[in-house]
Formats: C-alpha cells, structure tokens, sequence
C-alpha cells in the first residue's frame, strides 16, 4: 500500500475482557496495545490502534466540525479508546481536511480501513463511528461505501444531514432580521462574506432585543421556528412547562450557538448557498414547532399580535439556493437512510446543534426505504452537545457488537439494557457513568427536505436565488412571484438590493446583481453581463425586456455593454459612469495630478501613473492636496488643477451651486483625491498590463482655457498673488509623462464608445459628483450624436452632491421612463418637471417611502478638453 507505516508502542490502561451477551463480567489483565500513525493516499493522517488480543471488530473514528485537521483520533476520549482497546476493539481515525470537512473524511475513512486491513488482516466487522459532524459522515460513510462498512454509531450527529439543518437556521435568522432589525445589513442570511463580523451583528441584536418583552417574544418565534429546544443549557433545572419566561431564557441563550450556525465554511465548501425558504408558511411551521402556546403567551404578554408578525415573514422576500450548492451538500452531507447495515445513534434531547429532532427524520428516510428494522436510536434526557459520559458510548459500542453478532436488536438498546450496561462498564472498567438512557420519541424537522423539486415555490412567493457565475463572480437574482418578464441587471451590486429594488419588485420586475472586479477588469466585467442574463434564464426562465443599469464602475460597465448591443439588450440605464470613456477620463485625471505636483510641490514622489506603491501614491497625493490648502498660493494652483477635471462645487445640503470663491475653493480641496483617482488607477494598469495615459503634447493655457474656467482661476491667481503666467510656463516646461501605446490601444476598445447604440439608453447623473463631472455625459452625447443616434439618448440630472447619491423615487423614475420607452417605443417626456412628477406617482401608488426626486436641467462645462472616442483610436503611437 502507498501509506506509510510508524509503529509506536505504548501501554494503554486497559480493563477487563468482557462478554456482553448480557453484562460484563469481572476485569482481566491489561493487554498492551500498539498504537500505529501514518499517511493517506488521499494526504490526511490516520491513526491505528492495535490491540494485543484483536476481536475482529474494527472501529473507524470520524471527528467533529474543526476536528478534521489536526492529529488524528481514535475516539472520543483517551479513555473510552484505552477501554475499547483493552475489549480487542482495534480502533482507526482519520485527520482529512479542516473545518466541514465531510468530503474528505468520506474520502479518507475508506482509505483508513485500507491501512488498517494490512496492519490487522480482513476485519469481521468495520463499524463507522464519530460525533457530532462525525456522527453524520459515518451515516453516511455506511450508505456510500456499503462493501467496507458494515454498521454506524453515530453520536450527536446531524444525521439528516446539512441541508435540513441549515434550512432550520435560515428559518431562526430569518425571522429575528426580519422582526427585529430588517434593514441591518449585517445580518447576512445566507452567502455569508465574514463570519466573525456575522456572528458579532447577530449577538448584538439578539441582545438588545432580549432587554424588552417584545424582543424576548420574538426571539421566542425565531427561535422555535429554528425547532431550538427549552432545555438547552447545561447545569441548569428544566423549566417548568408553565414558566414560559425560564422557557424563553433557555432559547435565547441558546440562539446564537443553535441557530447563528457557522455558514461560511460550509458555502465556501459547496460552493454557494444551499440553504432557502420559498414556500415556507411561517405560521404552520409554528403550529408544528410544538411551541404555538408558549410563544402565543410570550406575544400576548408583550401586547403584539403574532398574527401580524407571521404575516409578516410570510411576506418577506424569500432565499432560494444554488442548485449545484445544494447538489454538493445532498452528496456529501446530507444522508438518504438507504441503508444495509444497523445504525445506533445517541442523542440529547436538549441539543441544539443538532436539534433531536434529526433523529425522527433520520429515521422517516430509513423507514422511506423499508428497513426500519435496521434503525435503533438511544437518547439521554439533558442539554448539551456530545456531552456524554465514557460508559454511556463504552454501552453503546459492545450493545452495537452484540447486534452485529446476533443479526438481531431484541432490546439490546432499550433505554433500561443501555443503563444496565453503562452501570456495569462504569463499575468494572471505572469509565465515567454520566446520567441515565431515557425514552424518548423525537419529532421530525419541520424542513426535512432534501431534493431539488422543494425549489419550486407558491405563486405568490418571491424567488431569491444566490451562486457564482462562471468565472466566479457573486450573484442574487430575486423574481417575484408576479414576475412580469421584466428584468434589471445591475453590475455591481450582488446582494440585488439598492435603492428601487423594492419598487421593482413591486413592480413585478425581476433582479439580478453581480459582484464587479476588483482591479477594474471592465471586459470580465462586461462579459459578465450577459452571463448575468443567461444564469437568470437558467433559474427563472426567459426574460422578455432586459434592462442593464449599473453605477460608478457598473454604469461605465453598462454603456461599454449598450455600445457592444448585445442580442439580449433592450434598454440600459447608465448612473454616474465614464461617459467621456476610460481613455478621455484618465487623461483629464491624469493633467490634474500633473497640475497639482508640478505647481504645489515638484519635488513630490507622487508617480500618477505607473504607480507601484499605491499606499505610498496615495500618501503623496493628500500631501498636495493638504500642503495645497495651506496657502494661498496654494488654493489658486488647487482651483487651476480642479478646472481640468471640471470638480463641481455645490452644496452638499441642497445640491445649489456655490458661489462664494473661498467655498467653492474648499470643495475643490474635498474632491481633489477622488477625483484624481489613483486607487483606481493602480489597479486598471495592473489589469491591462500598463500606462494608458499621457500629457506628452498637452498645451495647458488651452485646457485651461477649454475647461471654461479661465475667469475663475486667474481671479483665485490675482487673489494671491500669483502670476498664472508663470505657472504654465513651469508646467510647459516640465517633463511629461508616456503611456504604452499597446494599453492606450486595449483601453480604446475596451472602455471608449463608437456612439453606435441600437438601443433606448436614458444615463442618470448627479450635478456635485466630484469623481466625474457633468463633462462626461456632454461627451457622451456628442460620440452618439455624432454616430446618428441621437434618438436613443436621453439624460437626467439630479441636482444633488457627491457620487451617485440618487435616491429611490428618482431611480425609479429612470426604470419607468426606460420601460416605458422599450414598450410603447418612443420616449415619454424627460424633462425634469416631467421627471419629477413621475417619481411622486411612483412614491404615491407605491406605499413606499422613496423619497423626493430633485431632477433639474444639466449643467455642463463642454465636453472634455482631450476628448477621445472611436474617431481617435490607433491615433496615439508614444
């Protein structure tokens, strides 16, 4: 075999040899076991434990969640697996993988017996064994490996799998965010992006709602959906069945390690999110919980209606998995009960993770497939998770060998032949004897499911759906029950939720939003567009009207698309995006970098471009940029540098525009560093692998005089003294700067536009956005026009500071003007007094709280003053 072998021999205290056809009998000499570690084909350690006198039983050990990486284990103690040991159990485990590690150790445990049979010879009996997630791979390690394993001893495990598990904490979570803090974002249901900061989010709310009888009521109704038990906490009393206010304690102490279930990892292994809600009725689910009454108490005492509140998760929007997540999580965690050998599982009846109620749909799947007669389940009746005591699971492993001997159960593992057992191994052997074996019949789980058709959801119901596309980029796509045929594709917002999401589902719109590349890759990012569109196809069916509208990186992303005119398009709403192209914007960024070094400090190791310390870059920039406010002189060369990017200088409170020098000043100092944008730079040039902007043949008396404000800057010159003059001549003379002809070239076909639209494209900008200007869509305006498509161009502009900062009623305006387009084929009005009476419609009839639109007229400066479109590509050569 191609494991390798290292024998180490130690002395294990052993008891008695003993016969369990009945109880054991008097102790015997210790044996002297071998212990034996060594390699995996596969690459996890195993561990072998060779006893001295072998029984021909043998024993695989799988751990828990996070137990899978470390040093193998034989066991759930050194005691038990010394007790076992001194029996003639030889006892094997496997360390496969870290965290949810069930794919590897089913993998790995096969491998084990391998090494184990070379060591041993062929064993009469392999029996898979572990707890808690253990408990689940040896389930499942029975059913898919039938010819090597021939029992399973599950202990505390999540027997009916993953999926029905996680299921029931979508339920627990869902119902506190919804209830309790519905607009904290931080509470991510699913498709989980930082545990830790996941966790700490849940407990805070969950906390701040336990200090009101409402909060308590509530988590109360989260809690039970999640089927937590009342008796949860360890060294406790169990609560009296009319102490409702004990009940409630127990549930929300045991909230967060029940229900706030480590998602991540498990995503990160299936590749998704697996978990959904469609077609969940809430207020079945509580009558079926068994805690309609007390939670009906709990709501009565805090003067809420439960009615209401269930209707409210009834109409909340739902999440729906990822099919190939959830085909992961059906083959690697989520046992069928097709079994052929016996099964013996043990379970508390206060456990929370998993809930008891594991059991009974563990064993409605065995009885599904007609072998009930292999399935015994022990219970002991206290809280806590894998809690037991050494001759509890000693008990269960020789009652588990009788029946593997025998072919029969008898009453090997009634609750009085387990305690008979446990009390003679305690007393010869001197394992810890723990509490006692109790009757005990569990409940099923309320979402037992397993099979994809649960997808298909009521009419009535949203459709939530969350994945990767196929280059790996996050996406959530939301279909309302009503669905339309419509759809809005909006890269750059995964999570689909934005401002009007609300209204276009509303609407009977459909969704879908996917993560943008980091380091600007626009064509991956456009690309992904389409992917977007077909992955919906896929899940929810074929759209009738396709809508793109992205903002910022995404708006750049959805003209780049509407100039591709991609079958599929039928509109495209543009926010806030590079209209003048990445070759003309970059080129205006770069002359005001320039500016700023070269008059307030030329000796400054800002590099503009070809940035290779972005954090140093960075550093310098806003050392100009202080050093430049610190002076008059200063101040002139900072307006002269703003003029070449046409900053904007309005009020942030009203979106007015300022008037007075000094104020108008003091904006251009807050949006220089944006403007100038090097942490975007840096990370376009590493993706199209070089510079691609230049200022070799730039005449700055021009630009300056292109920008239109000449008047402005010679006053802020005059102001301070300063010859401007002076100034253009230092930066006539002053060395320039190249870009690679081969970038320059990239970026022209890639992110620069022909103006060719063949569809309605309605572009929506902010008259204060300090990162691109009102310039860009004068610019964009001109490329269409000149293209002959004037007819598919329309803007708005809302008069408002900073970037994209529109607000729900003026976005939704924009989408019912495109729609309105797209349907009846000519533009409805887009004035901005036709725009704004829209929106208060929309707010009206809606129910919503969108917001008060605050369309106005353009205000443009002129197109910019390097403007450069499809008539200038390849003219650029070094």
């Amino acid at each position: 075999m191609s494991s390798r072998l290292i024998r180490v021999g130690v002395g294990l205290a052993a008891s008695a040899a003993l016969a369990f056809a009945a109880v054991p009998a008097a102790a015997a000499p210790p044996s002297q076991p071998t212990e034996l570690r060594g390699s995996l084909p596969s690459g996890g350690q195993y561990v072998l434990h060779e006893p001295e006198r072998w029984n021909g039983t043998l024993l695989t050990w799988s751990p828990g969640y996070g137990g899978g990486g470390g040093t193998a284990s034989a066991g759930p103690s050194n005691e038990v697996v010394s007790w076992l040991t001194g029996q003639g159990y030889a006892l094997a485990g496997a360390a496969a993988g870290t965290g949810w590690a069930v794919e590897d150790l089913l993998v790995a445990q096969p491998q084990v017996v391998d090494a184990a049979t070379a060591v041993l010879g062929e064993p009469e009996h392999v029996v898979a064994w572990g707890a808690s997630m253990g408990g689940q791979v040896s389930v499942a390690l029975l059913e898919q490996h039938s010819s090597t394993f021939d029992a399973a001893l599950p202990l505390c495990g999540s027997i009916a799998g993953a999926i029905p598990m996680l299921n029931g904490s979508l339920d627990g979570t869902y119902a506190l965010k919804t209830l309790v803090a519905p607009e904290d974002a931080r509470l991510e249901l699913v498709n989980v992006t930082n545990e830790p900061a996941r966790q700490a989010a849940f407990k805070e709310v969950l906390d701040a709602a336990q200090q009101t009888t409402e909060g308590r009521a509530r988590i109360a109704l989260a809690a039970s959906l999640a089927q937590m038990p009342t008796w949860s906490q360890t060294g406790t009393e169990q609560p009296d069945r009319h102490d409702v206010d004990a009940q409630q304690e127990q549930l929300y102490r045991i909230f967060m390690w029940g229900t706030v279930s480590p998602r991540q990892p498990l995503e990160q292994r299936a590749g998704g999110n697996f978990s959904w809600n469609t077609g969940v009725d809430y207020a079945d689910a509580l009558r079926e919980s068994g805690n309609l009454q007390l939670v009906r108490q709990l709501y009565r005492d805090a003067g809420l209606s439960l009615d209401e509140d269930l209707t409210a998760l009834n109409a909340g929007v739902r999440v729906a998995a990822d099919e190939q997540a959830v085909a992961y999580m059906q083959q690697n965690a989520t046992p069928t009960g097709d079994i052929h050998g016996p099964v013996l599982s043990l379970h508390e009846t206060g456990d929370a993770a998993p809930v008891v109620a594991q059991a009974g749909t563990y064993a409605d799947r065995v009885r599904a497939h007609g072998q009930a007669a292999l399935v015994e389940q022990a219970f002991v009746d206290r809280p806590g998770h894998c809690a037991y005591a050494d001759a509890e699971v000693a008990a269960l492993v020789t009652a588990l060998q009788d029946r593997l001997d025998s072919g029969r159960w008898q009453n090997l593992a009634t609750p009085r032949a387990l305690n008979d057992r446990a009390d003679a191994i305690a007393e010869s052997g001197g394992l810890e004897r723990g509490g006692t074996f109790a009757r005990h019949q569990p409940g099923s789980l309320l979402r037992p499911e397993r099979e994809p058709d649960v997808f298909a959801p009521r009419p009535e119901d949203p459709v939530t759906r969350t994945g990767a596309l196929p280059n790996g980029a996050a996406y959530t796509a939301i279909a309302p029950g009503d669905w339309n045929g419509s759809l809005v594709v909006v890269p750059g917002r995964s999570t689909a939720e934005f401002a009007s999401a609300e209204w276009l589902l509303q609407r009977g719109t459909a969704v879908i939003g996917y993560d943008l590349s980091d380091g600007w890759d626009l064509v991956r990012d456009r690309d992904n567009a389409s992917a977007a569109v077909a992955r919906f196809t896929e899940l929810v069916g074929a759209p009738d009207d396709v809508v793109l509208a992205g903002r910022s990186q995404g708006g750049l992303v959805t003209r780049i698309v509407a100039d591709s005119a991609p079958a599929w398009l039928d509109g495209a709403v543009p926010m806030c995006g590079g209209g003048a192209g990445a070759v003309s914007t970059w080129n205006y960024k770069l002359d005001t970098a320039f500016v700023l070094r070269e008059l307030v400090d030329p000796a400054s190791a800002m590099r503009i471009t070809g940035i290779a310390d972005l954090e140093a870059e960075i550093a310098e920039l806003n050392g100009l940029v202080a050093k430049a406010g610190g002076s008059a002189e200063g101040r002139a060369r900072a307006t002269f540098a703003a003029a070449l990017s046409k900053i904007p200088a309005v009020d942030p409170a009203t979106g007015a525009e300022i008037t007075d020098r000094d104020a108008r000043i003091d904006r251009y100092l807050v949006y220089l560093p944006f403007a100038v944008g090097s942490h975007v730079r840096a990370g376009y040039e590493a993706t199209v692998s070089g510079t691609f902007s230049w200022n070799t043949d730039v005449d700055y008396e021009r630009a300056l005089r292109d920008s239109g404000r000449w008047s402005e800057v010679s006053a802020a010159y005059q102001d301070a003294g300063l010859s401007l003059d002076d100034d253009l001549r230092t930066l006539a003379r002053a060395d320039r700067l190249e870009a690679d002809p081969a970038a320059v070239g990239f970026v022209e076909r890639t992110a620069s536009f022909t103006g060719d639209l063949t569809v309605p494209v309605l572009s929506l900008s902010t008259s204060g956005d300090g990162a691109g200007s009102t310039q860009d869509d004068e610019a964009y305006a001109t490329t269409v026009r000149e293209a002959g498509e004037r007819a598919h161009l329309r803007q708005a502009f809302v008069q408002a500071e900073g970037h994209c900062t529109f607000n729900a009623a003026e976005e939704a305006a924009a989408f019912e003007t495109i729609f309105t387009r797209i349907a009846e084929g000519r533009w409805p009005s887009t004035s901005p007094d036709a725009l704004v009476e829209r929106a208060a419609a929309i707010d009206e009839q809606s129910g919503l709280v969108l917001g008060e639109a605050r369309f106005d007229g353009p205000r443009h400066g002129g197109i910019p003053a390097r403007m450069w479109d499809a008539d200038d590509w390849g003219s650029y050569t070094g």
